[in-house]
């Protein structure tokens, strides 16, 4: 019979590095161990031996190549433009069409037309005829869709690098689902640190952060016009804060104004009063009319002016009295 084994009691220092090592191993393998790079040159060479097997029906060097290339991906060290990487996910769907799988077939074909949404077989590689090149188009609708978002994540870039989704830099936390993609660390040297064969918009926690929360923005009421300012409060704590103040028609504004013309009415009476005084005195025969109707013209036009200049002023000051919104700056010290 056999005897229990006893349980094994770690220190409780211990304990976290042995649950942190179990979920290690429980956890799903994001990227395969590369004993050695798959080099830009070997990826382009199996390219060229699929290009010529598919032509010359050599279905053996084909699916050797296309193996190879689909379990090289995740060991690729250098950045590859996404024509090129439209161009291995297309014949490694090939690939898998030639082997019966259909399915994945058309989840390589999917992403291949994403980033190669204008191409088409050439009838040297594939007649007219050939299954797959209704299978390759059949699949070209699908894959013109929006990169479907994780809600609620954006995406962390470590320092010192570029993330690459299929060649092209990833900056939202968003990818097509239905096909696989190839998601790359690029750092500042140019070299390739990781590289992650993903499905859909599965992309790695760790380059996953929470969203920070947007604050919602207040609409105006198009209905008030510019009168219709929105208010956005600002919380005391906040050492700065913009402040969207609503327009007020200040009480004085309207009676400044109607003063300010009237006095102005007033100086072009006055001033219409000088040319009366003006001609009695060119019609005057005495020097003491002269003298008289002389200082009379000269005060009615002075005083003309003087009125004018006030009046104006009341006007301006109306005019410049109000409660536009603007935008004001607090500051605490």
């Amino acid at each position: 019979m056999l005897k229990p084994v006893p349980a094994v009691r770690l220190p409780a220092l211990l304990r976290p590095l042995a649950l942190g090592l179990l979920l290690v191993a429980a956890a799903p393998v994001a990227r395969a161990e590369c004993a050695r790079a798959y080099t830009k040159g070997e990826l382009l060479q199996d390219l060229g031996t699929m290009t010529s097997a598919l032509r010359s029906l050599d279905e053996a060097a084909f699916r050797q190549s296309g193996a190879r290339m689909e379990q090289s991906l995740p060991c690729i060290r250098t950045r590859l433009p996404p024509q090129v990487h439209a161009s291995a996910y297309r014949f490694i769907g090939a690939y898998h069409f030639l082997n019966g799988k259909a399915d994945e077939a058309g989840r390589w074909f999917r992403v291949a037309l994403e980033l190669q949404p204008t191409f088409e077989w050439d009838v040297n590689e594939l007649s007219l005829d050939h299954p797959m090149r209704a299978a390759f188009e059949l699949e070209r609708t699908d894959a013109a869709v929006d990169p479907a978002p994780i809600e609620g994540m954006e995406v962390v870039t470590p320092a010192g690098s570029v993330l690459l989704l299929d060649g092209r830099e990833l900056t939202k936390a968003a990818a097509t689902t239905g096909r696989p993609h190839v998601l790359q660390v690029l750092g500042t040297d140019g070299t390739v640190r990781q590289v992650f064969v993903i499905d859909g918009n599965q992309i790695p926690a760790a380059f996953l952060q929470p969203a920070a929360a947007a604050a919602p923005l207040a609409a105006a009421d198009p209905k008030k016009g510019k009168k219709g300012a929105v208010v956005a409060p600002a919380s005391p704590a906040d050492d700065y804060a913009v402040v969207k103040v609503a327009r007020i028609r200040p009480p004085a504004k309207t009676p400044l104004m109607i003063t300010g013309g009237a006095v102005a009415l007033g100086a072009g009476a006055l001033y219409g009063a000088s040319f009366a005084t003006r001609a009695r005195f060119d019609a005057a025969t005495t020097s003491a009319e002269m003298d008289r109707y002389r200082g009379l013209t000269n005060t009615l036009v002075v005083a003309s002016g003087a009125t004018l200049a006030i009046g104006l002023g009341v006007e301006y000051a109306g005019i410049i009295l109000d409660g536009r919104p603007g935008l004001q700056l607090r500051a605490r010290f």
